[in-house]
């Protein structure tokens, strides 16, 4: 399985790309994670699957760092070949956009900036694979 990350805005700050760029080069044998910037909602909504989407939203369930390896699990084994995670502006998603985003996630009741947010998931992404395969970078 592939991750894809949709996100409205770029990556543009290096201390946070920096970061996100070593937790992507640590999932790339075992989970591949593409970073896709969108100039607005529309585009993001013309780029999305018609399968295996998932919001990234405050009101969307939370997880613990377990739970979120045994949700990765539960996708990789229903065979699917990608998800893809959707990071809005910070205005959020508007009614037409999220009509298209059956799954949300929230990677934590606070609010989130979106370098925050994706380096928040890129880490936990690398630790879910982690707790997968049996690695040591998880110590809870």
């Amino acid at each position: 399985m592939r991750i894809e990350i949709l996100m409205v805005g770029r990556l543009a700050e290096k201390p946070y790309r920096q970061l996100v760029e070593q937790y992507r080069e640590r999932c790339r044998s075992r989970l591949p994670i593409e970073i896709i910037g969108c100039r607005d909602l529309e585009e993001m909504r013309r780029r999305l699957p018609d399968t295996e989407v998932v919001a990234l939203d405050e009101r969307g369930p939370e997880m613990t760092s377990r739970e979120l390896a045994d949700w990765l699990r539960r996708k990789m084994n229903a065979g699917r070949n990608r998800l893809t995670f959707c990071l809005g502006p910070a205005e959020g998603f508007d009614a037409a956009t999220r009509a298209r985003l059956p799954e949300s996630l929230a990677l934590s009741r606070l609010t989130l900036n979106h370098q925050l947010a994706l380096l928040v998931l890129s880490e936990q992404l690398y630790r879910g694979v982690s707790i997968l395969f049996g690695e040591p970078y998880h110590k809870a």
